[in-house]
């Protein structure tokens, strides 16, 4: 990886403004990466913001908007404030598509633009960047920003060390997918950072709500063949929910894959799990979504019915 840090590094010399922005409904993975990115360019002497508006926290629960506003010196900007001049670069992590992107304005202001991401490039991926580096090996951009921050050697709080660890673990299920030897690196380098193990405990808690509201979601699943598992949301829920069901529909015995489908506002969204025997980015990606291997997703415009079809007809 010393390669691409030290492109990063040059990257980084030749600007003095930089916004980061991950992807629409940042997961901890993306708030976490941000953050640790945001420490290697704050200890450059770099005038940095994160694009994120607070009025948007609400998709964090207590705890992780707790954590937040304890790091009172990260400085957040949103639409309404935040301004870029000439020699400003966005870059932009944990997401490659500008459907997908927190928002696609700042794309028309910004000339500099550098691209980190995991996820298996889309057909829509945002082009004219300085610089792109995805990497589909990576667990996480947990991952690569934890690496960067040692190569970098930079120290960051315990609080954003925590947050990063919670956010790596997400990613891969709990070290079951996309897990290698250096995402256990990864998770001990944050440890040695001050990562707390009781912290990241709490920011990875639910509601008993929540909890229900899931596994009475589950309890309806049902199996497409032998191995793979389907459930259907007919509520409108969060991209969030429709992860952590296909995660936990993963975990039953005999299972192999898993596809959660449920109503995304006006769009139907499917989460899409693997153990690795079927590569659902191939299934995401003939129904216009995306990801990797064991880890994709999609939104379409097709009825819940036609998307269950489509999926049982793609597994065979």
């Amino acid at each position: 990886m010393d390669k691409i840090f030290k492109k990063l590094d040059e990257i980084i010399d030749k600007f003095d403004d930089f916004i980061i922005m991950s992807h629409v409904n940042p997961d901890l993975d993306a708030l976490g990466s941000s953050l640790g990115l945001y420490n290697i360019l704050l200890n450059r002497n770099k005038k940095v913001s994160i694009f994120l508006d607070s009025r948007d926290l609400s998709i964090y629960d207590d705890s992780v908007k707790k954590s937040i506003e304890k790091l009172n010196s990260i400085s957040f900007v949103n639409k309404d404030n935040y301004s870029v001049n000439d020699n400003a670069c966005l870059i932009i992590l944990d997401v490659h598509s500008s459907k997908r992107l927190y928002d696609d304005c700042i794309l028309d202001k910004v000339s500099n633009i550098v691209i980190l991401d995991h996820h298996i490039r889309r057909r829509d991926y945002i082009h004219n960047t300085i610089y792109t580096y995805i990497n589909s090996n990576l667990s996480s951009m947990v991952e690569l920003i934890s690496f960067y921050l040692k190569y970098s050697n930079v120290s960051i709080d315990s609080i954003v060390a925590s947050i990063m660890l919670a956010g790596l673990e997400i990613d891969t299920n709990n070290y079951n997918l996309k897990t290698t030897n250096k995402t256990y690196l990864a998770a001990s380098y944050l440890m040695e950072m001050g990562a707390d193990i009781i912290l990241k405990q709490e920011l990875l808690k639910e509601t008993k709500d929540e909890y229900v509201r899931r596994a009475d979601y589950i309890k309806q699943s049902f199996k497409i063949n032998d191995s793979i598992a389907m459930c259907i949301l007919t509520d409108n829920v969060e991209t969030s929910e429709l992860s952590e069901i296909a995660d936990d529909l993963l975990k039953l015995v005999d299972v192999q894959a898993s596809f959660a489908i449920g109503y995304i506002e006006d769009k139907v969204g499917v989460s899409c799990r693997s153990m690795g025997k079927l590569d659902v980015e191939k299934i995401a990606s003939k129904l216009g979504g995306g990801g990797s291997k064991t880890n994709a997703a999609l939104q379409s415009d097709l009825s819940i019915r036609e998307i269950k079809n489509k999926i049982i007809q793609l597994v065979g």
